[in-house]
């Protein structure tokens, strides 16, 4: 008997090569077997992870509504009145800042843009709100409590060259350095199976053609 453990809607296969792509390799054996034996898959159907909230899109998605969240983590929160999933829209603060009457602030823009020889994408002014939000969010919680329970964040990106720079900002950023060994920057594959009491997630794309690139892959969304 041979018990693969796993899941297939979860990141697929890195394949760099069009002809490799084209042949299957695309597709994982996890996604082989659920396709062709369906009578042998086993969902497990109850999750220890997160708030219930943050979990359904996956469940309802993913798994047909049929994952559920185990009692101890259905209502998990840091703060009393915490909302467990808070979406950012930066278009709004772009907005913000093109009607300033600061030069500046009227210069700042959402815009991804292309940086080094291997041409990574970054968003400057994203990472910035990033690192603000969560700044304001531990501001909330207090530094006291932050140290004394080792509350710990991950902050992901889909994209390499952004990780480099918020990592970078990091660093600098002084409010921070009481909580840097608290807190890791990483791309989604490198979190893949980590968990974190916070997640903060950039996603770097912000272009005038609505491309998201490799991110319309639902697997690594």
């Amino acid at each position: 008997r041979v018990i693969f453990a796993g899941d297939h809607c979860q990141l697929p296969p890195t394949v760099k090569s069009i002809a490799a792509l084209k042949a299957g390799l695309g597709k994982t054996l996890m996604e082989r077997i659920v396709e062709m034996h369906p009578e042998a898959v086993t969902l497990l159907k109850i999750q220890y992870r997160m708030n219930d909230e943050i979990m359904r899109f996956s469940s309802n998605y993913f798994y047909h509504g049929e994952v559920e969240s185990a009692p101890e983590v259905r209502f998990r929160s840091i703060l009393d009145m915490d909302i467990p999933m808070t979406w950012i829209d930066t278009s709004e603060f772009e907005k913000l800042f093109e009607s300033s009457e600061d030069p500046e602030k009227s210069k700042i823009s959402f815009k991804e843009e292309f940086v080094g020889e291997s041409f990574g994408r970054v968003n400057k002014a994203e990472a910035e709100l990033t690192l603000l939000a969560l700044q304001n969010y531990f501001n909330k919680i207090g530094k006291q409590r932050l140290l004394d329970e080792r509350i710990d964040v991950g902050i992901i990106s889909p994209y390499r060259a952004q990780v480099q720079l918020l990592r970078r900002m990091l660093m600098k950023w002084e409010f921070f350095k009481p909580f840097r060994r608290q807190i890791s920057v990483n791309t989604v594959d490198g979190f893949q199976g980590q968990e974190r009491d916070v997640i903060v997630i950039s996603l770097v794309r912000s272009n005038d053609d609505g491309q998201i690139g490799f991110l319309r892959d639902l697997r690594r969304m």
